[in-house]
């Protein structure tokens, strides 16, 4: 089978774009803005973040096995997706690493590399977005949560390039 589509996909992009919307409004509050309200916007940034790593690593696997399956085992890999699992690095990898090991090597390459600075900061970004969702942890910095923003972007955009379905 062959990818007919766009990539990355319509729903992918728009995930990416609103993720950097909602970095651009905590970027550009002002500084008379509460700190309720910056505190509020950096936690919905940080879960945001962390949401937009675990669709776009779902959507684009689902897309890969589209591309190199037939209809049914596509199918039957998608309805194991998109309930709620935390996208954290050894998750991805070993996922990967059933389906495709070479892809999961050029995953697991990109997220050790730089001392393993993403896979730090993705393990980090997990545990904020699930003490934020289970409340036991309210304070996460505008900083912080601008530097989670960024990190979800690159390995968003990691993702999006190794499971790119058309190759």
């Amino acid at each position: 089978m062959t990818w007919a589509g766009a990539w990355p996909s319509h729903v992918i992009a728009e995930s990416r774009r609103k993720l950097i919307d909602l970095r651009d409004e905590l970027d550009g509050l002002s500084d008379g803005t509460s700190s309720e309200v910056e505190q509020a916007v950096s936690r919905f940034l940080v879960v945001r973040a962390c949401g937009h790593i675990e669709f776009t690593f779902e959507e684009a696997f689902c897309a890969l096995a589209e591309s190199r399956s037939s209809p049914s085992v596509a199918s039957y890999v998608r309805s194991g997706f998109f309930r709620g699992s935390n996208p954290r690095p050894s998750r991805l990898t070993e996922t990967l690493g059933k389906f495709d090991p070479t892809i999961a090597g050029v995953v697991t390459a990109h997220l050790e590399a730089g001392d393993q600075r993403l896979s730090r900061e993705l393990s980090f970004m997990v545990d904020r977005r699930n003490k934020i969702a289970h409340g036991q942890s309210e304070n996460v910095s505008r900083r912080r949560a601008l530097q989670l923003g960024e990190v979800a972007l690159e390995i968003g955009d990691a993702v999006t390039s190794a499971l790119d379905p058309r190759l």
